[in-house]
């Protein structure tokens, strides 16, 4: 039972590690798109400050104009902050949102396995040096297998994953159409 809670907390860690990394690359991605829409923003302005903030974005993107970064500096849109035009906004603002939001999930779920696989491990070697204790005292002990028995049928921790649950399939289906909507709004 201990060794299906540790593969458990095993996968729950890949998935966690995999999910730092799109959520690492979902913040690049929208920093990307407002240092964009900073560029457009100030681009022509009278204002000094715009002027070298103007000049330092674009220094920036001098910098990093190599293949796989021009291409993307190219393809990611920029968020708009003059008009009224919100669904632009939207379209900027929810995929690395919903991205973002749907991979802490997934840490979360790491750290509340892995607490519990703590807390679990604490106990039983509380219950392991209990057992030591009393033996070293001349007490009679029930069997060994009586109380670890206890201890690992209590590890069997059935709680599904978030996303195996009936809100998580929610929120994925609302993520799916969120996203499905920014796209659309081309």
């Amino acid at each position: 039972m201990v060794l299906k809670f540790k593969e458990k907390l095993r996968r729950s860690s890949k998935r966690a590690r995999v999910a730092y990394v799109v959520a690492l690359l979902a913040m690049i991605y929208f920093f990307m798109t407002v240092i964009k829409g900073v560029y457009f923003w100030t681009d022509g302005s009278d204002f000094a400050l715009a002027q070298k903030i103007n000049y330092g974005i674009a220094w920036l993107f001098e910098k990093t104009w190599i293949f796989p970064l021009s291409t993307l500096w190219e393809l990611i849109p920029a968020i708009l902050f003059e008009g009224r035009d919100i669904f632009a906004f939207y379209k900027v603002i929810v995929p690395p949102g919903v991205v973002f939001g749907i991979c802490m999930l997934f840490v979360a779920d790491f750290r509340v396995l892995r607490a519990k696989f703590h807390e679990l491990k604490v106990e039983i070697e509380k219950e392991v040096a209990l057992r030591e204790m009393r033996k070293d005292a001349g007490l009679e002990t029930a069997p060994e297998s009586v109380s670890v028995d206890v201890l690992i049928s209590n590890a069997t921790n059935d709680d599904p994953a978030w996303h195996n649950t009936w809100w998580g399939q929610i929120i994925i289906g609302i993520a799916i159409a969120l996203v499905v909507a920014a796209i659309g709004l081309q």
